[in-house]
């Protein structure tokens, strides 16, 4: 595996012949993962980025590649940071989901126009957030606010054309894709990460693009999540053959990093835990202590982690104050 196009919003990495993942790089418009993979007579690209900045690039990128557009956008999830950039695909480029993805981006697509509308607000939370970073002196919270500010930013650039683009075809439990080189398989792994995660399956590859199933060697939002299920996809996909997996968020990885990821989970829930069965405050749920590696998985995501504590904290049977 070796990075052959790096930009400014992602590092491309072939992974074999005909299909590469586009992994997202700090600071760039990209904000999650996506692939591209040929099946020898039509191309997928699996997910659309953050913004249409981003997504336009990885769509030039795989038109160059094979030298044809892009026949299917697949859509992973419901989660706006992989869909809000399908609009930099043409309406010839089929775009897919599960069902239950398709009606929940309708409802997020709504809300994401109301707020397109409100430019205003916008610049003010971001002058709220700079003033904050001018007087934050814990380097972690002050990589967070960086992040933030300038994925806001990017968001201002477009938020004036933003229109949300609603995926063309649904499937409930699995499309099969067959192509003249290659078999593709977009199935459904059912609630878990969010409401219903779908995963790109390559059996010929030994190859599958998983989504926000998989946090790699950082920390994984929590937020919205049904935790015993999310356990049992990545498990699932432990006791799987693919081993090259390519997650919504973070580095490449495989067995490893699925085993990593379950004990970042375990350790967060057992942690959180203690301090609810003590008696404990939010305050102290925040003021645990995370072993290595997932300590430096803080830096810039402070503001996940507190996410992460306040999702356990509630599920475990505390009262976690309102967020402002």
């Amino acid at each position: 595996m070796f990075a052959d196009k790096r930009t400014k919003h992602f590092d491309l990495h072939q992974l074999t012949d005909g299909v590469y993942a586009a992994i997202h790089r700090d600071g760039g418009a990209a904000y999650c993962n996506a692939g591209i993979v040929d099946l020898g007579d039509r191309t997928l690209v699996v997910d659309a980025f953050d913004t249409v900045l981003a997504a336009r690039e990885l769509r030039q990128t795989a038109e160059s590649l094979f030298s044809r557009p892009v026949d299917t956008l697949l859509l992973t999830h419901t989660h706006s940071d992989h869909w809000k950039g399908a609009r930099a695909f043409d309406a010839e480029t089929l775009f897919v989901a599960n069902e239950t993805t398709r009606q929940e981006t309708l409802e997020w697509g709504e809300d994401l126009v109301k707020t397109a509308g409100e430019p205003a607000e916008w610049e003010a939370w971001i002058q709220e957030l700079t003033a904050q970073l001018g007087s934050e002196e814990d380097e972690r919270v002050r990589a967070g606010l960086e992040k933030q500010i300038a994925r806001a930013r990017y968001f201002m650039a477009e938020m004036s054309e933003f229109r949300p683009r609603d995926a063309d075809l649904t499937f409930v439990e699995m499309i099969a894709f067959h192509g003249s080189g290659r078999y593709a398989e977009f199935r459904s792994f059912g609630p878990g990460h969010s409401s219903d995660d779908a995963v790109l399956l390559l059996p010929q590859d030994g190859i599958a693009f998983i989504g926000d199933i998989g946090f790699f060697n950082r920390q994984a939002f929590m937020g919205f999540c049904d935790l015993d299920r999310w356990r049992e996809q990545l498990k699932r996909l432990q006791d799987s053959a693919y081993h090259t997996l390519v997650p919504g968020h973070g580095t490449l990885g495989a067995g490893e990093e699925l085993a990593l990821q379950l004990d970042y989970l375990d350790v967060m829930e057992e942690s959180i835990g203690r301090v609810v069965k003590e008696g404990g405050s939010f305050e102290e749920a925040m003021g645990i202590t995370l072993p290595e590696p997932f300590d430096a998985w803080l830096m810039g995501g402070m503001g996940c982690f507190e996410m992460n504590v306040r999702t356990l904290y509630e599920r475990l049977g505390g009262t976690a104050p309102e967020q402002e």
